[in-house]
């Protein structure tokens, strides 16, 4: 056996540092272990457009040993307990919007059943969205509330919640604790990669540190893919042919008051060629149209960014992202690991950025081998990742093919079942005329559950016919008695839950201690 003694991480931003800061302490960086070296470029900044996660994050934070009140501090952090979707359905008009939640909530059930078939059979009557009758989260998203309260135990609440936050804020406060861990950071380029004769890195050299060997690399570089891409040839299999946005143009404008309301939920809001997002951070909005170059110049989209912002937007400054959508099918080819951009991008619909890069630490992590067994850990890894993408492609393009629009070529193209993936072809197919089966969806490495396609199936009016089988779901009268129930537990929660500004006002005048720390 021949122990992994060193790992190089390429890139910073909050890919690497994470990447740093959790294989520290998981791998005994600090106690004699893997030694952990992180290079990055002096001259390229992380861009803290605003970034929104799910749920796995809480416990990748505390995995990391920052306390939660902190990181929401050093962060300019927010909760999310769900995503609004606004006019996804239809193109709006003066008097016809449609808008719907995307909550972290389970589904609801009574005993075994779930409770979906009872609303679908009396949605025409039921004065709730599915939401509503289901679980009580967009009661509370309605209500402006935050998802728990000062002394709650850390990483946990009442209701299943993840984090806004400011990336560039993010990757200076993992970077502080990654080195605090015992993480050798250097400032510099690398200037050439050196392969073995195997084709194996051997090392990487650089412009101010000379050659740095180790026994594992793993890329951090974003859409560059310096070592996976340009040393080792690994390729990049390009998915713009199902989804199809490539560009975003953002901007950070401010609140229009410093007392405004800060929303526990990310609004994703359909437009011509793509869609915007409104991530409430602190202290400020990340805001970004994300768009497809095919069907929409850039000087639209920003005009189309700024109508959307109004006032706020005037004096807001812009930028422009190129997205790379896609993945690589080896993203652990050899000694080296593709993390966060350098392996994959899916557009940020369902907020899946950061958490890539998450369950990828920690696959490695759990399969991490020695330098003998590392084709085999390679293998499960980049089966695992593969996986994953394709459940978020399907997920992901799921909000675009079962959308009503028609006011541009970019949605009526989206519709076009030649841009469907196969497998969510065959998911459709078979959800017209039942509901999802428990099993069916979910469980790693899949991202998305039973929960999160109900709700966006049914919010986006993509019903099944269930007629002749109303015998099978004899159980109307419990079932609406359990959305009463759910319901009296959402109001009393608005009562007894703080507004979500006046938790993160807290959070920022107490910081560390305004949540119980969990044993």
């Amino acid at each position: 056996m021949k122990p992994i003694r060193s790992i190089a991480i390429v890139g910073g931003g909050t890919s690497g540092w994470l990447a740093a800061a959790y294989l520290a302490r998981k791998l005994g960086t600090a106690k004699g272990g893997v030694a952990i070296t992180l290079i990055e470029s002096p001259d390229i900044a992380t861009v803290g457009v605003g970034e929104a996660t799910i749920p796995p994050i809480r416990s990748m934070v505390a995995a990391t040993g920052i306390s939660e009140g902190e990181f929401l501090r050093e962060t300019g952090g927010s909760f999310k307990l769900a995503i609004r979707f606004d006019d996804w359905l239809h193109v709006p008009s003066e008097h016809r919007r449609h808008s719907y939640y995307h909550a972290f909530g389970s589904y609801g059930r009574i005993g075994r059943d779930l409770m979906a078939p009872y609303w679908l059979q009396q949605r025409d009557t039921e004065q709730r969205s599915f939401v509503d009758y289901t679980m009580p989260e967009g009661r509370i998203c309605d209500a402006m509330c935050a998802p728990k309260r000062r002394g709650d135990p850390e990483f946990s609440g009442p209701f299943e919640y993840a984090y806004h936050f400011d990336a560039a804020r993010a990757a200076k406060l993992l970077q502080r604790v990654a080195v605090e861990t015992g993480v050798k950071h250097l400032l510099g380029k690398v200037e050439n990669v050196e392969l073995d004769a195997n084709g194996d890195i051997a090392a990487l050299v650089t412009d101010r540190h000379g050659k740095l060997e180790a026994d594992l690399f793993i890329d951090c570089t974003g859409f560059a893919a310096l070592l996976i891409e340009k040393a080792l040839g690994v390729r990049f299999d390009d998915a713009t042919d199902q989804l199809f946005c490539d560009r975003a143009v953002v901007c950070r404008p401010l609140y229009e008051t410093p007392d405004a309301p800060i929303p526990p939920f990310t609004v994703a809001t359909a437009r011509p060629h793509g869609w915007i997002w409104d991530i409430p951070l602190s202290e400020r909005r990340g805001v970004g149209y994300v768009y497809s170059s095919r069907y929409c110049e850039a000087e639209d989209a920003e005009r189309n960014l700024r109508s959307y912002l109004g006032e706020a937007g005037r004096n807001a400054d812009s930028f422009e992202i190129r997205i790379r959508v896609g993945s690589r099918p080896t993203q652990w080819h050899r000694n080296c690991i593709a993390i966060g951009l350098a392996g994959g991008f899916i557009e940020p619909l369902e907020s899946t950025g950061i958490y890539l890069v998450d369950i990828a630490l920690r696959w490695l992590s759990d399969l991490f081998p020695d330098q003998s067994t590392m084709k085999v850990a390679a293998q499960e890894f980049n089966r695992r990742m593969n996986d994953c993408y394709a459940d978020i492609i399907d997920f992901v393009k799921l909000h675009y093919c079962i959308s009503k629009r028609d006011d541009t070529r970019f949605w009526i193209d989206n519709r076009n079942q030649e841009t469907w993936p196969e497998t969510l072809k065959r998911k459709l197919e078979n959800w017209r005329f039942r509901t999802p089966g428990e099993y069916e969806v979910g469980g790693l490495p899949a991202v998305f559950g039973l929960s999160n396609y109900l709700q966006v199936l049914y919010g986006m009016q993509y019903f099944p016919d269930l007629s002749g089988r109303e015998a099978q779901f004899a159980n109307m009268e419990h079932a609406n008695e359990r959305a009463d129930e759910l319901q009296r537990t959402a109001l009393a929660a608005v009562d007894r839950l703080p507004e979500h500004r006046e938790l993160i006002g807290m959070i920022a005048g107490v910081g560390t201690g305004i949540f119980a720390s969990k044993l």
